[in-house]
Order: C-alpha cells, then structure tokens, then sequence
C-alpha cells in the first residue's frame, strides 16, 4: 500500500474513532498518521510516496506559471495590430520515458494557450507540436521543457 494511501486510511481511522467528521480532526488523524509513518518507516519501504506528493504541488504550480505566461504572450500576439505570426509544427524530443509521464507532458502542452500537442512518434520519444509561430523553435522546445517537462519528470516518472 502506498504511504499517502496509508496515511489517509490511518486519518479515517482515527475519525472513526473519534465519531466527529470535522476537518481539524481530519487533520489531527494526517498528523497522527505522518507521525506513526515517521517512526516505523524503517519496515516499510516506499518513502517516494511523500515526496512525490510535494514534486505534484511543485509541477501545478509550474503549470500555473507556465498557464499564465502564454496566456499574456497569446494576448499579445491577438491583440497586436499587424497579427505578425507564422503557425508551424515543431518535433520535440523528450526525455520523459514512461506512458504517464508522455501522456502528462503531451496533455501539459496542449492546456497551454498557443501550443498543441498533435502526434507521438511509434518509439515514443518524440512529441510533435503546433505552435503559433515557428520563428523561434529552440524557445518553444526550451519552454517546454523547463517549465513542463522537468516538473512532470519529477513527479510522475
């Protein structure tokens, strides 16, 4: 059983003993639970879980930020009067190496204004992208994997 899936039983647990549903004591259970987890985690071997959770939070946060971005520069480019683009496919490489991971990294890039996502090669290492203007291929490809792929690296592979 993973430790997340194991804390949050023990919280159940310990409202069911309690017989009070409340977020505090919800709380407190996490707490007990994280606290038991601590002492006997030298029996149990998936420390990972905990800190994977913490590398989830770290990859929504970079997707907000990395949301936010191309939000403003699709504005930008919308909202300008000489509507200057070149719409064009770039083929990205990536690093990511499991079915989650891609299949996260793909999806990432196509929430993103001004990016889709339109095809996987057969071997998996390669995403093939649509971007709103293929001037500058190198800070697409540079955007997306800093401001996605690394994090989806860290928490889903």
């Amino acid at each position: 059983m993973p430790l997340a899936t194991l804390a949050l039983t023990i919280s159940v647990i310990w409202l069911l003993l309690r017989g009070d549903g409340s977020p505090g004591n919800f709380f407190v259970g996490l707490l007990l639970a994280g606290i038991l987890i601590h002492f006997l985690r030298r029996t149990y071997q998936q420390e990972r879980a905990f800190r994977r959770v913490g590398d989830i939070v770290h990859f929504i946060i970079y997707f907000i930020r990395e949301l936010i971005v191309a939000n403003v520069q699709v504005l930008k480019v919308v909202l300008s009067p000489n509507l200057n683009i070149r719409p064009g496919i770039i083929a990205y490489k990536t690093e990511c190496t499991t079915p989650l991971g891609i299949t996260v990294l793909a999806n990432s890039i196509t929430l993103t204004p001004g990016t889709l996502s339109v095809d996987i090669s057969e071997d998996h290492s390669t995403i093939f992208v649509h971007t709103l203007d293929i001037d500058h291929p190198d800070t697409v490809c540079d955007g997306i994997r800093r401001g996605l792929e690394e994090p989806v690296k860290g928490a889903f592979e």
